[in-house]
Formats: structure tokens, C-alpha cells, sequence
């Protein structure tokens, strides 16, 4: 009888660029993610659901499937070719559409897509990541105590037992003995003894304040009121993802103004005439109480459709001239919506005449020119000017 043969095992070990295809498949969906958002920025912050949640809605986000590379059988697509080719070979012609675009039926697959879930501070971070509060700056007395934090970072000879750093004891002793020769960690003593040392690290920020002006009258339809919204919510969210020691005021006003609620902000209705000075005015005297220039960065931005009482037009440009002297920066929004006239408002007219390189203005006249007031107001280039 002959023996059996002995069965040998063999561990088998992927290749190593397999055993990290899942971390590289989970970076090349979130960079596709990041890819989908920035394609379609502007119409995402415009979505009427983002502005109406309560502001921890998940939003979904469509994105083309890519397929794993594989062989297929057939001849090749529109826009592929063999062989080296040569310049001014036409591969594609701009008139050709996918496969089922077009009046005419198709009978050719197309482009596949999925939608995926995003978190809304993922949307936020990603097109705010470039914007910043313009002209920042650090006031005497302006900082606030955040926290404090202990931290061990210098050594000492003498100190308390619980504090003593084994490793660089052992370390200080290494040293001794080779020094002498006598290579190894023997004869401890009192002169290698190393403690650690508190030291206590605090943390100060840069005081903000930010007043969200918005015109309630009767002139604000629900479009210009929708957009005024739309810009507030998205500042709202940047501030607090970004600056955390802000304080926010909120002002509404038609022939009056009141200082009112986030949710009053953006939960009002319109009805009334418009005379605008009426929240400089609240403003002012708010700042004035609250937050004090030496110590603040203040920041006004005014949501109106530019339809003011005409006499309130100097009064309004006056008191934005006395702002500016306690504002780190003022902005000035006017609502047109898109069959209104190209003229600016004589508002704005009264504005353009007292020019300030501090004040920023923008027009918006649809939905898609909010992410353009947005950099209008908070881009790189802002904090530039002089």
C-alpha cells in the first residue's frame, strides 16, 4: 500500500494594488462627489427645498456610473479610431448626440447615472471653501478667550513624581553612561530624572458681528423674496461653519424696521411701503450698543429690491455713509427680477454717488446669480481692494 501524498498549503497573498482597491474606490467616488458638486453649484444653492429645510436635509446629487474597463465585442463607438492617426482627423462631429437624444427613437444605450446622498455642510464647505469675511481684522480688544488647554512640552530636572518622563529619563541615562564608556541603562540617579511641564495654552478668536438686512414690502413678490433668502441662508450657513464666535442680528423692515428672529427673517411675509433708511437706521443703533467698532468686525448686508420712497434715496445714502465709518465692510443687494429694467434703481444711482472701497454692491435678477453675489461679497479678490 503506498502512502498519501502530502498536501502542501500555500497562503496566497493578493497583489498589493488589489488589497487597496476599496480606500481607492471610496476616493474616486468622493472626488466624483466633489466634481458633481462644483459642476452643478449653481443650480444646487438654488433649489427652493435647500432653503425651506431646516437646514440639516440631505440633498442628492446626480452623478455619471463609471464601468470597470473590460473588452467589448463590436465595432467601436463615434469618437474612437485605430492607429496612429493624423492631424485634422475629424473623430467626432459637435452634431452627434447620445444615443436616444433627439426627436427620433434610439436604439443604442446611453450614459448611466445614479444619485447620491449629501450631507448639506459637505455642499457648504465645498463652494465656500474659497470665500472669507473681507478686510478681518485684528482689533485691540477685539479677541475673545476661547478655551484653555494644558499641554506638556518642556522637560525639567525637578518636578513632581507623577509627571516623570520614563523614555527621556532612560534616555539621560543612555547618555551618561556611554559618555562614560560604560555603554547601557544601569545606575539610575537623581541627575537623570527628567519631569514634564504644564504649560497652559489659550486660545483667543476675532469677534464678529453680522447685521442680515431684507426688505418686507409689497414690492418684494415672492421671486425677489426668495432670492433675498436664498443669499441670507447661505451666508447664515458659511458664517457658522466657518466662524464660530459670530453674532448674527437680523432686521426686517417696509416703512419700519424691527430687529426679528432667524425664523421671523425668513418666515415673513410682505405688505407696505419702503423706506429703507429705517433699518440703516436700527442698525446703527444696535452696533452702536452691542458692538462697538474698537472691539467688532461688523458686517451689514441689505436685501432689497431698490424700491424705495424717493425722498428716503439721500437719507439712505447719508446713513450708509455713517455705517461705513463703523463697518468692516457693507453690501448692498439689489433684487431685480428678469423682465425688470436695466437701469439701476435710483437707490443704487444714490449709492454710485458717495463711492466707498468698502462697499460692495451686486445685482441679482435670477436664481442663478446667487452663488455670483456670494463671490461678489465673500471672494478672494473682495479683501484685495483697497
Amino acid at each position: 500500500m503506498q502512502p498519501f501524498p502530502s498536501i502542501v498549503g500555500v497562503a496566497y497573498a493578493p497583489p498589493w494594488d488589489m488589497r487597496n482597491r476599496g480606500s481607492r474606490d471610496s476616493s474616486r467616488h468622493d472626488k466624483l462627489v466633489q466634481d458633481a458638486i462644483r459642476k452643478n453649484l449653481r443650480e444646487i444653492i438654488a433649489q427652493e427645498n435647500i432653503i425651506q429645510s431646516d437646514g440639516v436635509r440631505r440633498i442628492t446629487i446626480p452623478i455619471r456610473y463609471l464601468e470597470q474597463y473590460r473588452f467589448k465585442i463590436g465595432s467601436p463607438q463615434p469618437g474612437a479610431g485605430q492607429g496612429p492617426g493624423k492631424v485634422g482627423d475629424i473623430l467626432w462631429q459637435p452634431g452627434q448626440s447620445q444615443p436616444g437624444a433627439g426627436d427620433e427613437p434610439g436604439n443604442q444605450p446611453g450614459e448611466h447615472g445614479y444619485d447620491v446622498e449629501v450631507d448639506l455642510d459637505a455642499v457648504t464647505r465645498i463652494m465656500l471653501e474659497d470665500f472669507a469675511l473681507p478686510w478681518l481684522e485684528d482689533k485691540p480688544g477685539a479677541k475673545q478667550l476661547v478655551s484653555e488647554s494644558y499641554e506638556f512640552r518642556n522637560r525639567r530636572k525637578h518636578g513632581m513624581p507623577g509627571n516623570l518622563d520614563k523614555r527621556r529619563t532612560l534616555r539621560e541615562n543612555a547618555l551618561r553612561n556611554a559618555a562614560k564608556k560604560q555603554a547601557g541603562v544601569h545606575d539610575l540617579g537623581d541627575a537623570d530624572l527628567r519631569y514634564r511641564v504644564a504649560e497652559v495654552t489659550q486660545e483667543y478668536r476675532t469677534q464678529a458681528a453680522v447685521y442680515l438686512l431684507m426688505d418686507r414690502s409689497g414690492s418684494m413678490t415672492t421671486d425677489k423674496k426668495y432670492i433675498a433668502k436664498a443669499v441670507s441662508f447661505w451666508l447664515v450657513r458659511f458664517l457658522r461653519l466657518k466662524y464660530e464666535r459670530t453674532e448674527l442680528t437680523f432686521i426686517a423692515h417696509d416703512t419700519k424696521a424691527e430687529i426679528v428672529t432667524e425664523q421671523d427673517f425668513f418666515g415673513q411675509g410682505e405688505g407696505g411701503g419702503t423706506v429703507c433708511s429705517s433699518a440703516l437706521t436700527v442698525a446703527l443703533q444696535e452696533m452702536t450698543q452691542r458692538h462697538p467698532s474698537a472691539r467688532w468686525n461688523i458686517y451689514l448686508w441689505h436685501f432689497t429690491d431698490g424700491d424705495n420712497d424717493y425722498s428716503d434715496n439721500g437719507v439712505y445714502a447719508a446713513r450708509m455713509a455713517d455705517l461705513l465709518q463703523e463697518c468692516t465692510m457693507c453690501a448692498f443687494a439689489e433684487i431685480r427680477w428678469e423682465h425688470a429694467a436695466v437701469v439701476p434703481s435710483r437707490l443704487l444711482q444714490a449709492l454710485a454717488q458717495t463711492p466707498h472701497p468698502r462697499l460692495v454692491t451686486a445685482v441679482l435678477r435670477q436664481k442663478e446669480d446667487i452663488h455670483a453675489a456670494l463671490k461678489a461679497f465673500l471672494g478672494a479678490e473682495v479683501g484685495l481692494k483697497s
